[in-house]
């Protein structure tokens, strides 16, 4: 078989079964050629998009955030459901492999690529050029939908937590307040550094009066008794009502994030219906083909001449 790569030998071999070889090639590219036929074209759609409003949803940048939606197991049965994807591919319903099979297919004629921007491009290719834009306006709707359940699942862990804490601090803050109610209304404690001050020159001003005086001294008791108590309970009030007020105000920016209805991609480039087809590319099919097959029939004439000279 070495000597038959020789160059003459290998010329000497070509111009005997230069009539073989050509016929062969010749029938062979028209067979090829016209098999090119037999595959239906693929049609691409595309849209260039851009991720918006994601916050802080992880520590990946925002398009790498993005391919990972589009990518998702949800994403990609909720656009196999909506088109039926099953039935358009042609796929055997009873065969047991016909998950895995449609994801092949699926994530064969979809694709998602980063720009050098930031953005992220998505790839859709389908037999039918309306289908394909149809797909890719899809993918967008629900990454849309899967960011903002995402979003809105946060915000409610937010919102319950922070309505918790609210609840327990306004049933502190009210059992506080009750006390200190009671304070006011049983020992007539209001402010015991303004009482204890009027008070005080009350008693300077009676000039002797005995029963202002005994009245002024039964109040600065009462203020000496219960004043440090009633103060106590004030100042816990007032931390009560700080902290009831604080996760209030969280629970209603939460709430107000948790009913926002936001998209979460900018569209650059809006999908298209394809008029071309993108394959497949017969002209190269059959030349690869028909070089392909060329060498196939050397290789063969060469074997059959080989061991016909070690006969």
């Amino acid at each position: 078989m070495e000597k038959f790569w020789n160059s003459s030998n290998l010329l000497k071999t070509l111009v005997k079964w230069k009539k073989h070889i050509s016929i062969i090639t010749f029938l062979g590219i028209i067979i090829i050629g016209a098999s090119t036929y037999l595959i239906k074209p693929l049609y691409k759609s595309y849209a260039i998009v851009y991720p918006v409003n994601l916050g802080g949803f992880s520590g990946e940048s925002f398009s790498e955030q993005m391919m990972q939606v589009f990518e998702s197991v949800d994403i990609t049965d909720k656009v196999i459901k909506k088109y039926n994807l099953v039935e358009h591919y042609k796929l055997d319903t009873a065969s047991k492999e016909l998950r895995s099979s449609v994801y092949k297919i699926f994530n064969g004629n979809v694709s998602f690529s980063k720009t050098e921007y930031e953005s992220v491009e998505i790839n859709v290719l389908d037999t039918d050029p309306e289908t394909a834009k149809q797909i890719v306006n899809s993918i967008i709707k629900f990454y849309n939908e899967k960011v903002r359940d995402i979003h809105r699942l946060k915000n409610k862990e937010v919102m319950d937590l922070a309505k918790s804490e609210m609840l327990k601090w306004e049933i502190i803050k009210d059992s506080l307040n009750t006390k200190i109610q009671f304070y006011k209304t049983e020992y007539n404690i209001q402010n015991v550094g303004v009482q204890l001050e009027n008070l005080t020159q009350g008693i300077y001003r009676a000039s002797g009066n005995a029963k202002l005086i005994e009245k002024a001294e039964k109040q600065i008791n009462l203020l000496g008794k219960y004043g440090s108590e009633f103060m106590f309970f004030e100042g816990q009030y007032w931390k009560a009502y700080e902290l009831f007020n604080a996760n209030r105000l969280a629970y209603k920016e939460a709430e107000k994030e948790y009913n926002k209805k936001i998209t979460y991609a900018d569209i650059i480039t809006s999908p298209y219906v394809a008029d071309t087809k993108f394959s497949p590319n017969r002209a190269l099919i059959t030349l690869f083909g028909g070089m392909s097959l060329f060498v196939l029939v050397v290789l063969i004439i060469g074997f059959l001449e080989s061991k016909k000279r070690n006969i």
